[in-house]
């Protein structure tokens, strides 16, 4: 198990975040609360503009914001550098993509590696931990295969793999499946679920897609910068 049950992940205390566009400043996130506890699954939902990929982007150490309080696996990242955001990213959390972003020239057995290298861990742990994660989504006879060689489900999987494979405490997941047609998604659905059981990191789903928000603990939708929790 990665987290205490009992814990808080995520707390996030009267966020606000402008953008800056010519002369005009448009405020997307006005006045944020909310708080996610070791084990939660919680959706971030709403329309295309309103603010879920920065939120994401700020709970993930990868952008600024302009007011309010965001700690993170205890970590306070309101005056983080630059270096102690990549350590953070590092050591806490963990992305899932729309686009998978896998390195095309890695095999899929360096792909998942990748993660467990940047953290310094020895090179046959490395192999040996994503070797045995390939297998949990299911892959352990492709860890040979380039990207190319891959289907669209199979890449999903991969990068699924990647991000467990360092057993972080955050998975942050933006449209995990955006690319995938109906019967990939709801396998990687499972897939994501079944894993989330098992190791119980707190996991952020950012979607639009109704099926993957309803395995979420807690459905929350995006209004006027603001996050409100959906009832049912």
């Amino acid at each position: 198990m990665i987290n205490s049950e009992n814990s808080v992940t995520i707390s996030v205390r009267g966020l606000e975040k402008f953008y800056q566009v010519v002369d005009q400043k448009y405020q997307i996130l006005s006045g944020m609360d909310f708080e996610v506890r070791a084990g939660e699954i919680a959706s971030v939902e709403g329309a295309s503009g309103v603010g879920k990929s920065t939120l994401l982007n700020i709970l993930g150490a990868m952008d600024s914001f302009d007011g309010g309080e965001v700690e993170v696996c205890g970590v306070s990242l309101k005056n983080l550098s630059e270096k102690q955001r990549e350590n953070f990213r590092a050591e806490k959390i963990s992305f899932i993509f729309q686009q998978h972003l896998l390195l095309p020239d890695f095999t899929a057995l360096e792909n998942v590696m990748m993660p467990l290298l940047i953290s310094k861990i020895n090179l046959n742990q490395a192999k040996s931990q994503a070797k045995e994660m390939l297998k949990l989504v299911g892959l352990g006879e492709r860890t040979e295969s380039f990207p190319s060689q891959l289907s669209g489900g199979e890449s999903a999987r991969v990068g699924v793999a990647r991000a467990l494979v360092g057993k972080k405490q955050l998975i942050l997941a933006d449209e995990p499946t955006g690319n995938l047609d109906r019967d990939n998604s709801r396998h990687l659905m499972d897939l994501i679920k079944s894993l989330q059981n098992e190791f119980r990191f707190s996991l952020i789903l950012v979607t639009h897609d109704m099926e993957l928000a309803s395995m979420a603990h807690k459905r929350n939708r995006i209004v006027s910068g603001r996050l409100t929790p959906i009832n049912g």
